[in-house]
């Protein structure tokens, strides 16, 4: 079981209620200023922590924010005749015309959005605007080839994952 016992500085055998051999992968944590041990006890000794450990577990827990959604309503500009999977858009090259477009609830702001060819691997990068909740990204890939934009992809640039995005996949020709 998990326990808190309240230590002082100093060795901490002797301030135990049990052999040290009993207190597995220890370690000193600061409650507000006070010092505790956090171990796990096997002994058979019937122990009480000194501090709730739910509530120390809970306080050092990550917390989990939910993922802002990109929704994207429309991608203009597209190939006529061909016919795509969902989530799958065939494009032209070098082409001012396809735009996607689709609401993202972040305040107004310029973005990158990387783009990865899946046959070489290559990043490009794409610029997006977000205005009053509505997203606008020009794609104009440079390359043919076939092109994917994925939850890893628009979130890393950031330490943890903002964004909720379902892969989409654009036939470049």
């Amino acid at each position: 079981m998990n326990i808190l016992i309240i230590i002082n500085s100093g060795v901490v055998a002797h301030q135990l209620p049990d052999t040290i051999d009993n207190f597995k992968n220890q370690t000193v944590v600061t409650i507000g200023e006070q010092l505790y041990l956090f171990a796990d006890y096997i002994g058979s000794k019937s122990l009480v922590s000194d501090y709730s450990v739910d509530d120390y577990l809970a306080s050092i827990a990550p917390v989990e924010t939910p993922l802002i959604p990109v929704i994207i309503d429309n991608v203009a500009g597209l190939l006529d005749g061909y016919v795509n999977i969902e989530n799958e858009y065939t494009v032209p090259q070098a082409s001012d015309t396809v735009v996607a477009t689709g609401s993202l609830a972040i305040p107004d702001r310029k973005f990158k959005v990387p783009f990865k060819r899946i046959d070489t691997g290559r990043v490009q990068l794409m610029p997006a605007e977000v205005v009053g909740g509505v997203f606008t990204l020009p794609l104009k890939f440079e390359t043919n080839g076939v092109w994917i934009v994925n939850q890893e992809l628009i979130n890393s640039d950031y330490e943890q994952d903002v964004f909720a995005l379902t892969e989409r996949r654009f036939s470049v020709i």
